[in-house]
């Protein structure tokens, strides 16, 4: 999921001028049915916002039957801003499951200037995301959001399923592929350049091998290879990725004077909530009222979770983790967990992330439980097989979880300390990829392609469509972010 930690990009989108070629794919657009319009963009959640044109188009809910139920995909397009585009545009892929592409551009829109400059940014909602009939669960309580309580969750997904506009087998990440093909061939695009964060790598490798005609370029960031099961590897990751962190201030003199032994802390910290979970006040970081919570480990799990997807907020882990070892006080914890849950209910579809999860991913998860001892222990499994027992499975295609094998030039980046898809990852996905170069971004976390020089590379990739003489060495500026040595922040 690209995550609004990388809001700091900052969102400025220039004035749009469009020339000859993209006026004339306007036109042959209007033919197929799909007519652009001035709107603009909004981003849930926040005053966020950017302009843009939007149109809908008309697909078959059920492939096989296109006579049957329509429903309306959200396009939209981000002309170029200068007057001559080229004709290859840039197909963003959102990830989650679940997210929205109309509102996850506006997450990273600054680091597409430069490729903006040229070519034009086309949005496609997702089949069941954003304003395509999206497949949206009620409003959760905090409570239930933070439940481990199985049988809660299956009844949850018993009242979403009930609530849905739509049958949830056609809301899979091949028949979503589908459709972006459509949108393309309406469009008037013969060669396209795919974009894709985190799911949008799975979504954009599916794309690529149904139709690798189309594909001039691929940029995949935060890589999912195939063959895994989504979730099957979190609660390892995550480990790996956090201990990671707080090793490095052990080794730190300046981290390891101010927050000795973090490691050995967050260790003793799990046990002792394993065995004796806290109730903690805080003011609701949205209401401001007093708000009163059972602090387990699993709450400890996802409160650090979103706290590694970015290097800036990784700095505090051992400020925060010291903070609740030695003081018990685990409210500033606990604030990043209710945030974070939050922000989650409003830029994911969980309808349409439970079909893609339930279809392609559940029937591979294992028996076995090999999560013991880890921070998440097997919460995210437990959960998954809990919503998957209700609802409805599509069908994936033999071979869905081979690897994609393509000769197109192909950009893969990773966050050296990734929580969810570490840099290995993009390195298996590249074993089959022949014309790929993997660039891995030093002391960063989840979605990079706006951190450092990244937005420059990937500017020049597509640009060129070649990986020969890429300059890539401008990475080595970037660095993990100081640690706070309090909460005004690192030392000066």
């Amino acid at each position: 999921m690209i995550l609004k930690n990388h809001l700091k990009l900052g969102i400025a989108i220039s004035c749009f001028v469009l020339g000859d070629q993209a006026w004339a794919q306007t036109q042959e657009a209007d033919d197929a049915g799909l007519v652009f319009e001035p709107c603009v963009l909004t981003l849930p959640g926040t005053p966020i916002s950017g302009p843009a044109e939007c149109g809908e188009l008309m697909v078959a809910e059920n492939p096989a039957d296109p006579e049957g139920r329509q429903i309306s995909l959200n396009i939209a397009r981000v002309p170029a801003s200068g007057r001559n585009a080229e004709p290859d545009p840039v197909f963003l892929f959102a990830g989650g499951p679940g997210q929205a592409a109309t509102e996850a551009w506006l997450i990273v829109a600054g680091a597409f200037r430069k490729v903006n400059e040229n070519r034009d940014i086309i949005l496609i909602d997702q089949r069941g995301t954003g304003k395509s009939n999206p497949l949206k669960c009620p409003e959760i309580e905090l409570e239930e959001a933070l439940s481990t309580d199985w049988e809660a969750i299956e009844e949850f997904t018993r009242e979403c399923l009930q609530g849905v506009d739509g049958d949830p087998r056609f809301y899979t990440t091949t028949i979503g592929m589908q459709d972006y093909d459509i949108v393309r061939e309406a469009l008037g695009y013969q060669e396209i350049n795919l974009w894709g964060a985190s799911y949008g790598t799975r979504a954009a490798q599916v794309y690529m091998r149904m139709f690798p005609d189309r594909v001039r370029t691929a940029v995949l960031d935060s890589v999912v290879p195939q063959e895994l099961p989504l979730g099957i590897d979190h609660a390892i990751m995550l480990d790996k990725a956090v201990f990671r962190v707080l090793e490095n201030c052990d080794n730190d003199q300046d981290c390891d004077s101010q927050f000795p032994n973090t490691s050995q802390k967050l260790r003793n910290l799990v046990a002792r909530l394993e065995s004796t979970p806290v109730e903690t006040t805080i003011d609701h970081p949205s209401t401001g009222e007093p708000l009163t919570l059972t602090f387990d480990r699993d709450a400890l799990a996802g409160s650090l979770r979103f706290l590694m997807y970015s290097p800036s907020s990784q700095a505090l882990l051992p400020l925060l983790i010291t903070e609740a070892a030695d003081d018990n006080d685990f409210g500033r914890l606990a604030s990043q967990m209710i945030i974070s849950t939050s922000g989650i209910s409003d830029m994911i579809a969980m309808g349409m992330e439970m079909s893609v999860t339930c279809a392609e991913d559940f029937p591979f998860f294992p028996h076995d439980d090999s999560s013991a001892g880890l921070l998440m222990g097997n919460t995210m499994v437990e959960a998954t097989r809990s919503k998957c027992g209700v609802w409805p499975q599509g069908d994936v295609p033999d071979g869905f979880h081979d690897p994609v094998e393509s000769d197109k030039p192909v950009l893969l980046l990773s966050g050296e300390l990734d929580p969810v898809t570490p840099p290995e990852y993009a390195d298996q996905v590249a074993e089959h990829l022949p014309n790929s170069l993997h660039v891995v971004a030093p002391g960063q976390g989840h979605s990079v392609t706006g951190q450092g020089c990244l937005a420059d590379i990937v500017a020049d990739f597509i640009s060129s469509a070649n990986l020969d003489g890429l300059e890539t060495e401008c990475i080595n500026q970037l660095s993990t972010t100081p640690y706070f040595m309090s909460l005004t922040g690192p030392k000066p």
